[in-house]
């Protein structure tokens, strides 16, 4: 068949770039008439122009992702490449997930370059971070460690740590991979002790409903044990009540027709918990987070109104 010019959207970061060019490749290796038929177009977002702010006060996931979905409405680019765990957990109107790429290694890592772990590090210790999960599972680890906003992409984030402005910070595996920077890595957390933010390590793709050339192009690459975790873990996301001002680590693995989803909620000082465990079906995705976060919404309520 002819397969009309694609256009896909993505942020200027070089891990944005890098992730887009996965994607194109992907899609190279199965629609191979798309080759040389594929045009990548640059946007940033309010999250690229504002440093200095936390992702909170900025409007918490969505502030990479909810313009560049604006403009696959508008019809501007047929769809857009984003990291998952920046997506917010409501797509919006019209807007779908065409495909899931398959899942890099979700956990978190210590960057720190005068440390070689968590644990060697000194009383007082100065992490930057503008996650509140990061912080509160931190404290939950470490309650003597001190805290001060670092953004920026990921680069950025490690020169801060080469030059000394921080003492370490975390940052996720698959971030580091992608941009082979996992020489920067002392310490790879278990999934346990850190759990990652929902759908880390994740790359979707989203289009219009309607777009049934690009639908029908992005389903070819679609990781399907990858797109079940990301559903269990977006949905138990919606599932609660304000999520992005929730300290809360979950993932997901689906082996077989079988998923398991676990999940954590702490409190901002970390020194509160609450573990949640659910397993079932690969095709019950959705309900198995709702269902996980129906178990987590009382004490994430309390956390909110405290």
């Amino acid at each position: 068949m002819l397969w009309p010019k694609l256009r896909i959207g993505t942020r200027p970061s070089r891990l944005a770039r890098v992730q887009v060019e996965m994607v194109q490749e992907a899609l190279h290796r199965q629609v191979p008439d798309l080759q040389g038929n594929i045009e990548i177009v640059v946007f940033d977002t309010p999250g690229d122009r504002n440093r200095s702010s936390s992702l909170e006060e900025l409007g918490g996931r969505g502030v990479f992702t909810d313009n560049l979905d604006a403009l696959v409405a508008s019809g501007e680019i047929d769809c857009v490449v984003h990291a998952m765990k920046d997506m917010a957990p409501t797509m919006q109107a019209g807007m779908v997930i065409g495909a899931t790429l398959q899942r890099e290694d979700p956990r978190e890592v210590l960057v720190a370059p005068n440390f070689k772990s968590l644990d060697s590090m000194p009383s007082g210790a100065v992490f930057g971070s503008s996650s509140i999960r990061r912080r509160a599972l931190l404290r939950r680890l470490r309650p003597d460690l001190q805290f001060s906003l670092l953004r920026g992409n990921v680069e950025e984030r490690v020169a801060q740590m080469e030059n000394g402005i921080f003492d370490g910070t975390i940052l996720a595996y698959a971030g580091l991979a992608r941009l082979d920077l996992l020489a920067h890595a002392k310490e790879i957390f278990p999934l346990n002790i850190l759990p990652p933010d929902p759908a880390q390590g994740a790359i979707g793709v989203v289009c219009h409903s309607e777009n049934f050339m690009a639908r029908r192009a992005l389903q070819l690459i679609d990781h399907a044990p990858t797109s079940a975790e990301v559903t269990a873990e977006r949905a138990l996301l919606r599932s609660l009540p304000q999520p992005d001002a929730l300290a809360l680590g979950a993932t997901a693995r689906a082996k077989g027709n079988r998923l398991e989803l676990s999940a954590l909620l702490v409190s901002e000082d970390g020194t509160q918990e609450w573990p949640g465990l659910i397993s079932g079906l690969v095709d019950d995705a959705e309900s198995l987070g709702l269902r996980l976060g129906g178990e987590l919404r009382e004490p994430a309520q309390r956390l909110l109104s405290a």
